[in-house]
């Protein structure tokens, strides 16, 4: 799971983040000084996640 989410920031993809407690967001990871947080950028602002509390991930590809 931490592979996809450095591959995210590394080429700026977007993803797609499920919580253990079901709720969902997409937008573009960042750069985190914080490992154990994931700094997600989306259109409602940016927003900090635990790790331990994101259950799937994954890269969505835009193809141009």
């Amino acid at each position: 799971m931490e592979k996809e989410i450095e591959l995210a920031i590394k080429r700026g993809h977007h993803v797609f983040v499920k919580s253990v407690d079901g709720s969902t967001l997409t937008g573009i990871p960042e750069q985190s000084s914080d490992p154990d947080k994931l700094k997600m950028r989306t259109p409602l602002g940016s927003f900090w996640i635990p790790m331990e509390e994101v259950s799937y991930v994954s890269r969505l590809i835009a193809f141009k």
